[in-house]
């Protein structure tokens, strides 16, 4: 059980599909692909689009994120000979000992707190022990690098997807600087995925624990502006976090060709030179993203990641320093024993 991915996006997969599962179904993440991937954690992240056409007039983000909870909880009972919920990094290791794996509520998008410091606390109270201040929506907390705000056509969406130029004028409000004390005294893990350059700056000089950055890659291989500079990659050091290694092809490479094992271990290589292994980890995205130009077709496939590392030159302990220790550490220095 050596695994431990930071983000997926499956449960929004799962909205709304009675006749599929979370033990098995034919998107990129189930159990049993986890199982045969070797996994020890997977962080499920509820994802909720700040603003959302699709919903409808009514649509809230709190009430859609709290759906999205109920499924998540309701898939896990059902599977409690595979998989248990998990609070602290005491009931991961339990659950090793006992050869399940373990899942961590996490939220894309700190909107559906509608800035209020006392529905933060109650997701806490719910299990989420993860979030994102943003997704790709301005919100009452911070900016983000991508912005979709207020496009209203894909192609206008697809245009901003593509932007070179990070979002470095706009920090965090005084509301997302409160956010960041807050899940600091509560033991809830910083996520800077999609914050922009700014806003994640801001973090870095208000936070006292250590930060991810779960699903993000390394801006000077690839040039997307939801990767990490050098400069943020330094910063994290620093804090003690760790940056999860995205799969999608958008944010390994410029070049519109499919992405290989290889790709990502280049930009495992790269962040090891420069701030060191101890700051490595996964961050799939899968079920976010599209496998189409993709070797690593779904969770089944990680196995070949660890080869190529072995390949590589990586001692068995280094994998396990970014397979799950990593990670780990800054879970218990969040929230825990």
């Amino acid at each position: 059980m050596r695994i431990l991915d930071m983000h997926c996006d499956t449960i929004m997969e799962l909205m709304d599909r009675e006749d599929i599962s979370l033990r098995k179904n034919g998107g990129m993440l189930d159990l049993e692909k986890m199982r045969q991937g070797d996994y020890l954690l997977q962080c499920f992240a509820m994802f909720v689009p700040y603003l959302s056409r699709k919903e409808g007039e009514n649509y809230s983000p709190f009430r859609y994120c709290h759906r999205m909870i109920d499924r998540y909880y309701r898939e896990i009972e059902k599977n409690a000979d595979l998989i248990r919920p998990v609070t602290t990094v005491r009931e991961i290791r339990e659950n090793m000992l006992s050869g399940r794996m373990s899942a961590l509520l996490t939220v894309e998008e700190g909107g559906v707190c509608l800035g209020s410091l006392e529905l933060l606390r109650n997701f806490y109270r719910l299990g989420v022990r993860m979030m994102t201040l943003t997704w790709n929506f301005k919100n009452e907390l911070a900016y983000p690098n991508i912005d979709y705000t207020p496009k209203s056509s894909e192609e206008e969406q697809q245009t901003a997807r593509n932007s070179r130029v990070p979002e470095t004028e706009h920090g965090l409000t005084e509301t997302g600087k409160e956010f960041v004390r807050e899940m600091n005294r509560l033991g809830m893990i910083i996520d800077c995925s999609h914050l922009g350059d700014a806003g994640f700056y801001d973090v870095i000089r208000l936070s006292d624990k250590p930060v991810v950055c779960s699903h993000s890659c390394a801006r000077a291989l690839c040039g997307h502006v939801r990767n990490m500079t050098d400069d943020m990659l330094d910063r994290l050091k620093e804090n003690g976090g760790v940056v999860g290694i995205n799969y999608c092809p958008d944010f390994v490479t410029d070049e519109q060709r499919p992405v290989t094992v290889s790709d990502l271990a280049d930009h495992i290589e790269y962040i090891r030179s420069r701030i060191g292994v101890e700051h490595i980890g996964f961050g799939s995205d899968f079920d976010g993203i599209s496998n189409e130009r993709l070797e690593l077709k779904d969770a089944s496939f990680m196995p070949r990641v660890i080869e190529e590392l072995e390949r590589r030159g990586f001692s068995d302990r280094e994998i396990d320093m970014i397979g799950y220790e990593n990670a780990l550490r800054v879970f218990e220095k969040n929230f825990g024993c």
